[in-house]
């Protein structure tokens, strides 16, 4: 199976158009793009976290949530799934990451736990003066903790976390834009201008029966994210008229660095609007319990993202947020934002018509004055990423067919006597677990640093074969040099070296994975040493196969990387080489040698590592198996397949007896590099 770029190219622009938002948005791509904006803003502080992604549409499904380390997003979440293009989605998307991020660093949650933890026994956190009508509503609160049931004193504590969540989101969305404007600042302001227009109306929740404190929330949020609120059916009874006594406390707090003032101004609010949770306390009390009640709260207030419970110090923030610069800019990027989504509007309802309007003479004219939609900051990204996507979907489904390739390649070619009534079956893993990610990165440095040493003599040895020019001082040839007479050892000759291109290579190795490879750490010899050619075939475009074989009644082969193989992660399968069980080395070979045969390169190198004698099922061992082996050996270097048989571990004497001339030992990995180059030099000079 061979696909160029160019067809690589067409089926990935064929696969964009096929992509969903469930699969662009819960992609590791899409993690991996917002994890590397989250990191850049939070990473200067040696704070490092991952973004996570879920799809979940379902109904009251989570938005976003952080534990101070990671970042979950439900992508599919009602407000980002509401907007009418895939860019805005993406954007409304970040912005939910950023407000995220304003959590984790400019949250005090010290003081948060401080505040919630007093006023569970029925304290005001920080201590503040009350007027006579203040406290003798809070003494009311008082007798709620200290003689009211469970479910009263979690409603009036929820009321409490719902209030100073709504102004501490405020507070650091507003400190995010401010410091940090562009993807977040636009993100953030496109989700609050959705929010307020899909609030329902006063009247609406009203009459849908939610709690009157509820609705005042509700308001309070509208008017913290936006600066306006949903007002469409022009309410104007006590509710709206307490939200606007509010208002200077809101002000004076949700922009000011210390969080105290924030607590100072829900205590105030709380006691403001006391007869309005008291109300949840009473129906508590008559027939709800805790969950129901935590449940009608949770359904009737809508928030962005949960409340994050942490530990931590936020970080010097510098004063507080320049509150004009923050209302120009949200009211810039507002009025951008709705020149887009203003036009969105439901199909129009099908009826039947008879004719058409006749309408004034029609025509084409040119608009010069033109400039786009008049949004585009997250195309060139969703682009990307939406062909990131692509590549991979197509990139499986070029390894699945591969797979099916080599399964049938294995199953016409004729394998000999020795191996009668043997099936040859194919692994290769199509999805690769992060672990085997990790792994690779933990162990792949050094062992790259000695394919940097293979390449650099093996490119001293490419340009010396395609050097061009006149060499001179040679005591043989057929032009003598004037100048050079004198010379009295006798150099006087010289010659014109016509150039030479490089001689193709390919490369192919077969790696024993029977159960003995387990002692002495062999196997890991052999995949250290699966590493290091692969990387240096790749760095010096040759193409290469690597393959493990076992035998458990069949031989099992392993793909590990193909000549054909087009995605990026066959480096990280060589960690799945293990010792297994047996070894029936000669079926495995042939297959091997016969995928290699077919390359179209002029050179062709098959390099077996092995730690001994052949030991398969059936009695494939001893002297008949040897015999196999070199019958084998001896036909397919008739072909023009140069052998090298690499041992690891203490038979290598036995590998020596079978494979003859073409033994190499590599126990050692330092001395890997000079003797597989001169292995290859040899050949490319041959």
């Amino acid at each position: 199976m061979r696909t160029s770029h160019k067809e690589m190219r067409r089926k990935i622009n064929a696969e964009v158009s096929k992509i969903t938002d469930e699969e662009l948005f819960s992609s590791a791509a899409f993690a991996a793009y917002l994890t590397d904006i989250a990191e850049a803003v939070t990473k200067r502080y040696k704070r490092k976290l991952r973004v996570e992604t879920i799809y979940d549409t379902s109904e009251n499904a989570m938005i976003a949530c952080t534990n101070n380390r990671n970042i979950l997003i439900n992508t599919g979440n009602y407000i980002s799934q509401s907007m009418p293009y895939r860019k805005l989605k993406a954007e409304s998307i970040l912005g939910l990451v950023g407000h995220e991020v304003g959590h984790m660093l400019f949250t005090n949650f010290r003081i948060s736990e401080t505040y919630f933890s007093e006023l569970s026994y029925g304290r005001l956190y920080p201590q503040m003066e009350l007027s006579e009508e203040e406290q003798e509503s809070f003494t009311e609160v008082t007798d709620y903790f200290k003689a009211g049931t469970e479910a009263q004193k979690q409603a009036i504590l929820k009321a409490a976390k719902l209030l100073l969540n709504i102004l501490e989101d405020a507070y650091i969305e507003a400190r995010i834009c401010d410091r940090y404007t562009g993807r977040f600042a636009t993100g953030i302001h496109l989700n609050n201008i959705r929010f307020t227009e899909m609030m329902p109306s006063v009247t609406e929740q009203l009459t849908n029966g939610c709690y009157r404190f509820s609705v005042f929330c509700n308001l309070l949020n509208q008017y913290c994210r936006s600066g306006d609120i949903n007002n469409r059916d022009e309410y104007a009874g006590e509710l709206l008229d307490l939200f606007y006594d509010v208002l200077p406390l809101v002000d004076d707090a949700i922009y000011d660095e210390d969080m105290k003032r924030r607590c100072y101004a829900v205590n105030r609010i709380l006691l403001m609007v006391w007869a309005y949770i008291k109300e949840i306390a009473e129906k508590a009390e008559e027939k709800e319990n805790t969950s129901e009640i935590l449940q009608k709260l949770n359904k009737q207030i809508p928030q962005m993202a949960e409340t994050p419970r942490l530990n931590g110090t936020p970080i010097a923030a510098g004063g507080s947020v320049d509150t004009q610069k923050y209302i120009s800019g949200r009211a810039e990027i507002e009025e951008k934002l709705r020149k887009v989504t203003e036009q969105e509007s439901g199909r129009i309802p099908w009826m039947k018509t008879d004719d058409f309007d006749e309408g004034a003479e029609g025509g084409v004219e040119q608009n010069l004055s033109y400039h786009g939609a008049g949004y585009s900051v997250a195309g060139d990204d969703i682009s990307r990423i939406l062909t990131a996507v692509a590549k991979e979907k197509v990139q499986e489904k070029l390894s699945l067919a591969l797979t099916e390739e080599m399964q049938q390649e294995a199953e016409h070619i004729r394998l000999g006597n020795a191996h009668s009534g043997i099936k040859i079956i194919i692994n290769r893993m199509q999805e690769i677990e992060e672990s085997y990610i990790q792994q690779y990165q933990s162990v792949a440095p050094p062992l790259l640093a000695i394919s940097k040493q293979i390449q650099k003599r093996l490119q001293r040895v490419f340009k010396d074969m395609s050097f061009t020019g006149k060499e001179s001082a040679l005591l043989m040839g057929r032009r003598i040099e004037p100048r050079l007479l004198m010379d009295r050892k006798g150099r006087f000759f010289s010659r014109n070296r016509l150039p030479s291109e490089k001689k193709s290579l390919a490369v192919a190795v077969l790696m024993d994975e029977s159960g003995s490879m387990a002692d002495q750490d062999r196997v890991t010899y052999a995949r250290a040493a699966g590493i290091i050619i692969y990387d240096f075939c790749k760095a010096m475009d040759v193409p290469i196969l690597i393959m493990g074989h076992t035998d458990d009644s069949n031989v099992q082969i392993y793909a590990y990387t193909d000549f054909d193989s087009m995605d990026k992660m066959d480096r990280y399968r060589l960690m799945d080489l293990s010792a297994r069980y047996g070894n029936r080395d000669g079926a495995a070979l042939r297959y091997v040698a016969e995928r290699l045969l077919k390359q179209p390169e002029e050179k062709k190198l098959l390099l077996l590592v092995s730690d001994g004698q052949p030991a398969g099922t059936g009695g494939y061992l001893g002297s008949a198996a040897e015999a196999d082996l070199r019958e084998i050996k001896k036909e397919y270097t008739n072909k023009g397949i140069l052998f090298v048989a690499a041992a690891i571990g203490d038979d290598k004497e036995n590998i020596e007896r079978i494979y003859g001339d073409a033994f190499l030992e590599i126990s050692d990995l330092t001395k890997l590099p000079f003797l597989l180059v001169k292995k290859i030099e040899k050949e490319l000079k041959g």
